[in-house]
């Protein structure tokens, strides 16, 4: 039987947890496999995350390993639905990077957001000509990645979040040297900064900016953002990039770092209305 070999962040947590249910219960995938009346091929590719499952079939796998813990079940349960669901993000499939468009379905799964920009404008923000200049003259150029207009596209695709009928709630720290590093000059950078004193005067969007007179700041390894994926945000998720590959991190307890070195970095940061004027001030200096 073919399946699928794109590997999604879904299907490796549901793969992952799968896997250590069935190890905790001494069960090798043979005996699991009779057990649920599954080949051992098609439980290893579950585990792998090689083959997305059916919800109604992770259901079963979770009655026959007597899985009681309702928070855990609705989540995978939710995990499995959303992996299953159709979205704009299918047409770049072939033409993009898997890690990329799966990024992109956490994303407009999500009903928290919280980002950390200190350097650059984040993708959701930014305006046709900033995202085409960061794609064109940053790192992913140097890749033998599909054309420009393409990468374009897709992150302008992303931005229907924020205009959706039902918005996920964004909270964002952007550093002033996102502000102040003149991508593509003066103009393209006036019209950035109107493009954030639009987005923030959104009623679900928070948009704080952290000025250089902070000084040193919990944030200083990099960019990152937290998805609260699911309703209810069921699962938190911290995505991180850097030149060479993305990543996720969804151990709790480094989820919990996460989240409290964000809420340091709200504290510390500019108010709205004080974030507001210092845009409103570099705008006017463009």
């Amino acid at each position: 039987m073919r399946y699928d070999e794109r590997m999604t962040y879904r299907r490796r947590k549901i793969g992952d947890t799968l896997r250590r249910l069935r190890e905790e219960r001494g069960y090798t995938q043979r005996a699991a496999g009779r057990i649920l009346e599954r080949s051992q091929a098609s439980l290893s590719a579950y585990e792998n995350g090689h083959r997305a499952i059916r919800p109604r079939d992770l259901k079963h796998i979770l009655d026959q390993y007597g899985v009681t813990d309702v928070f855990l079940r609705e989540r995978l349960l939710s995990l499995a639905k959303q992996g299953r669901q159709d979205g704009w993000w299918h047409d770049f499939d072939e033409r993009l990077e898997p890690g990329v468009v799966d990024f992109a379905s956490l994303e407009a799964d999500a009903s928290h957001i919280r980002i950390f920009g200190p350097q650059v404008v984040h993708g959701l923000f930014q305006t046709e000509e900033y995202a085409r200049l960061m794609i064109s003259g940053s790192g992913m150029a140097l890749r033998s990645t599909p054309d420009i207009d393409t990468q374009v596209g897709f992150r302008l695709n992303r931005q229907r979040i924020l205009q959706g009928t039902v918005p996920p709630a964004v909270s964002a720290v952007l550093g002033e040297g996102a502000l102040r590093q003149r991508i593509g000059g003066a103009d393209v950078m006036r019209r950035q900064g109107l493009r954030l004193l639009a987005l923030g005067e959104l009623p679900h969007v928070e948009l704080q900016i952290l000025p250089f007179s902070a000084g040193i700041h919990p944030g200083g390894d990099g960019a990152f953002t937290i998805l609260g994926v699911g309703q209810g945000a069921m699962l938190d998720v911290v995505a991180i990039d850097s030149l060479t590959r993305s990543w996720y991190v969804d151990e709790p307890s480094d989820v919990d770092h996460y989240a409290d070195t964000f809420d340091m970095l709200r504290e510390i940061a500019l108010s709205e209305s004080d974030s507001r004027t210092m845009i409103e001030r570099i705008v006017s200096e463009s």
